[in-house]
């Protein structure tokens, strides 16, 4: 999905509500903010997903605010938050026999997770542990609006080559549960992570305190710090996993905006699990704003 004119609002109020979290100085506040309008004024452009634009503009406020990890403390609590769900779904999912039942429920809590981004989901990842299963209820109450995963597991089945790139903090330690448990059906599973932190995305660094280094069979640097995976600054082990890999799992809506547009030149099957976060995504699926999408993605990016 590429740039259009509803995306400037969302991502000039985006970058303006992480300035007014980041910046207590008002004067540096005021300066961070022209720098990401003046930036969107000489670089605006239809011609690339809207992640790109996204990860310019919060670039700007880490280096003009001089913030080389915004949200640092929020990151951790979200991780904190994660990993006390994590051990609950883990013991849960410990209890149900049949394989297809397992899998669909630990799958279910991975896709519910990428919910839970502090930019959206009005949380602010302030919460405690206590609270976090009280909201996750309403998506694990309701099955996901676009709902593909016996087709997934049919295809975990025959053990394949998985390339799972992963969105936010807190999120990864239930991606790390369902990680396991595609290995237990025999896949190979490499885990994408962002390679310097921006927004909520997660690091190497975040995969590791969540125990993700332990679940997957390999960890590799997506790129640098950019919102989503970047088909313009992708690391070459990203490009060559792409390139191997039988089936790609790509979390979040930013990742659905690069593969939707960019998935053709990807030889695997493309999974996207994310929760839609704007109107836009909304209508390309023929949902509701929030609801959850488990789906392939076809080559021309249709689901």
């Amino acid at each position: 999905m590429l740039t259009i004119s509803a995306c400037l609002p969302c991502i000039i109020d985006d970058a303006q509500a992480a300035s007014a979290l980041c910046v207590p100085d008002e004067d540096l506040r005021l300066t961070v903010d022209c720098a990401v309008l003046e930036h969107l004024r000489e670089h605006w452009s239809y011609d690339v997903p809207p992640s790109y634009h996204i990860t310019a503009v919060h670039r700007i406020i880490k280096r003009v605010a001089g913030l080389p990890t915004p949200f640092a403390e929020a990151r951790r609590r979200a991780n904190e938050v994660g990993l006390h769900m994590a051990a609950q779904v883990t013991a849960e999912a410990a209890a149900i026999p049949d394989d297809a039942a397992r899998f669909r429920f630990l799958a279910r809590w991975a896709l519910a997770a990428n919910s839970l981004d502090s930019r959206t989901a009005g949380t602010g990842y302030a919460f405690d542990p206590a609270h976090a299963r009280a909201y996750f209820a309403p998506y694990l109450d309701r099955p996901p609006a676009v709902d593909q995963l016996d087709a997934l597991f049919d295809l975990v089945r025959a053990a394949p080559e998985v390339l799972y790139i992963h969105d936010n903090v807190g999120e990864i330690a239930l991606d790390a549960v369902f990680i396991r448990e595609l290995r237990r059906h025999g896949c190979r599973v490499t885990s994408a992570t962002r390679g310097g932190p921006i927004t909520s995305d997660a690091t190497m660094e975040d995969a590791w305190a969540v125990g993700l280094g332990q679940a997957a069979d390999r960890l590799i640097l997506a790129g640098p710090d950019t919102l989503g995976i970047s088909f313009q600054e992708m690391s070459e082990d990203l490009r060559a996993a792409l390139n191997t890999a039988d089936l790609v799992i790509a979390k979040g809506q930013a990742n659905y905006y690069v593969f939707s547009e960019y998935g053709a030149q990807v030889p695997g099957r493309v999974f996207a699990l994310f929760t839609i976060k704007c109107e836009p995504v909304a209508q390309r699926w023929g949902v509701e704003r929030r609801a959850t999408v488990a789906a392939f993605l076809e080559p021309d990016g249709s689901g």
